[in-house]
């Protein structure tokens, strides 16, 4: 009975001890959070905004804002994605002094009905999503609407050149995985021929040909500034920035280089 009694009192101990040691005082309640990790926090998930295009779809996205006036980036996820994948690159340059938005394009993620609650389609030509995020970044306070830039990804990355090409706002455009004609319904060329005052940065993996293809050929055709890379076995799109293979880096300084 005693040694019965003994154990029970210490595991009743050793129960508080273990409590103690996680960070609960011993009468039960949590410390407070600090400011320090709210503000933390918000760096790694943005505040979310919604934005209205001008055929009323909403445009749900994330918006990591600077605290001084600084450059605008603009993010673009692939098809069949949403903007959580650029969850790491934006809280990052955030840190570095950009505000960064990042948006589900019509169709996906959130982005998913119109301003009267009607449903709406995933569609390749984003260009009018596109239009209202920028529009949007323009009229922050946080933002120095004359330098943006706009990183997308696979269709985005065509949506984001195809955009850029008509704005001179927008300073430096990079293109993840790039394709010529993507779904025969986004040819880029047009585009990245008139693109001419600004910087270009477009990147794939060896092993996806059609975007190697695209990059060689934005090289013989571009009369902005291009910077090229081609990884191997890093994937498509975001799974680059996701593959540990520098990307994130590598977008850093090309930003910091043109805006």
């Amino acid at each position: 009975m005693r040694r019965n009694l003994f154990i029970l009192v210490a595991s009743a101990a050793l129960f508080i001890q273990c409590k103690s040691d996680t960070g609960q005082a011993a009468n039960g309640r949590l410390p407070s959070a600090s400011a320090e990790s709210s503000v933390a926090g918000a760096l790694q998930t943005g505040k979310v905004v919604t934005i209205t295009t001008a055929d009323n779809v909403v445009i749900v996205g994330s918006l990591y804002a600077s605290a001084a006036k600084a450059p605008a980036v603009l993010c673009l996820h692939q098809w069949r994605s949403d903007r959580s994948h650029f969850q790491a690159l934006a809280a990052s340059l955030v840190k570095q002094g950009y505000t960064v938005l990042a948006i589900d394009m019509r169709g996906h993620g959130e982005s998913v009905k119109k301003k009267d609650g009607s449903a709406v389609a995933p569609d390749r030509n984003a260009i009018q999503d596109v239009r209202a995020a920028i529009a949007f970044l323009k009229g922050q306070e946080s933002v120095d609407a004359s330098r943006i830039a706009i990183v997308g990804a696979s269709y985005g990355s065509s949506n984001a050149i195809m955009y850029a090409a008509g704005d001179p706002a927008v300073k430096a455009v990079a293109l993840l995985s790039p394709g010529l004609n993507f779904f025969n319904v986004l040819p880029i060329e047009p585009a990245v021929s008139q693109y001419a005052r600004g910087a270009m940065l477009a990147v794939a993996s060896a092993e996806d040909l059609r975007s190697v293809e695209a990059i060689d050929k934005i090289k013989g055709i571009a009369k902005s500034d291009l910077t090229t890379k081609i990884y191997d076995n890093a994937g498509h799109g975001t799974d680059i920035l996701e593959a540990n293979v520098g990307l994130q880096d590598i977008i850093a300084q090309f930003l910091k280089k043109n805006l």
